[in-house]
């Protein structure tokens, strides 16, 4: 009873948080990089994706982190899920990474992704030319098997993130094995993600680390110091070595796999039937 309680009143302070900092979430402070340090690790470029509603506000705690343990390149994106579905959204997130990689010289970049912010991630790696221009892939609370609470919001990118849509079939039906570590952190009382197990990344040639973190809800999983924490140490850690499938092999599967613009138009109308 008790821990339950402790959740809703971490859930219920960690919105207002979120509330009282989202109109900073429009400031827009342009592409801007540190010196680096020569360390490669914290050299490599961070970008941040929120998730559905919110805006680059969702990532104060973990910006202050990532600074402090001395990363050189944060960056963040906004983006309007009324208004572009997941597709379009990744498209946007390309866009983002290509000019990080063009500000940097960096060759790839990590990703941490909240909520829708963790599917756009995995289309844009899985779907997109992602899979050769992504490290670390970090997800926190995102519907990876799609969830109940999204038969609420009217729109397709709602629509996509339901069990079962064309969205959540593809990703987890026709994952390739690549090199990008993913990493996702799911709560057990979050009241957005359900089922619970629709946290976890689940797809064998993704060979992801599921971390359960409990009596955690959505929102506070962005201002858990504990998960914080543990976001700075995954991105510290070098990438985990590719699921033993061939380059060649698995260049010539991903060729095959990724969808072309039609492609996802059709899709995108066979979804909405």
């Amino acid at each position: 009873m008790y821990p339950m309680l402790r959740a809703t009143a971490n859930e219920a302070y960690s919105v207002a948080r979120c509330i009282v900092a989202y109109p900073q979430g429009f400031r827009s402070a342009g592409m801007r990089t540190g010196k680096p340090s020569g360390d490669q690790s914290l050299d490599t470029p961070v970008l941040l994706v929120h998730g559905y509603g919110h805006n680059s506000s969702a990532w104060f705690m973990l910006r202050k982190a990532l600074k402090t343990a001395g990363f050189t390149s944060i960056h963040t994106m906004n983006y309007n899920p009324l208004v572009h579905d997941i597709p379009r959204i990744a498209e946007k997130l390309s866009d983002r990474v290509e000019m990080i990689r063009g500000l940097t010289g960096a060759d790839t970049v990590n990703l941490v992704g909240h909520s829708l912010g963790g599917l756009v991630s995995r289309w844009y790696v899985q779907e997109m030319d992602g899979d050769l221009k992504v490290n670390t892939a970090i997800t926190l609370a995102s519907p990876h098997k799609g969830t109940i609470a999204a038969f609420v919001p009217p729109g397709r990118t709602a629509r996509e993130c339901r069990p079962n849509s064309w969205v959540i079939r593809r990703l987890n039906e026709r994952a390739l094995p690549t090199n990008v570590r993913w990493v996702a952190f799911y709560g057990d009382t979050d009241a957005l993600i359900q089922p619970m197990h629709a946290g976890r990344i689940d797809a064998p040639a993704l060979n992801a680390r599921n971390v359960l973190v409990p009596a955690m809800g959505h929102m506070g999983m962005l201002l858990s110091a504990g998960v914080v924490d543990q976001i700075v140490e995954e991105l510290l850690r070098p990438p985990a070595p590719a699921a033993s499938l061939p380059l060649f092999e698995r260049s010539l599967k991903r060729a095959s796999a990724v969808p072309t613009r039609g492609e996802v138009v059709s899709l995108r109308r066979q979804g909405s039937g």
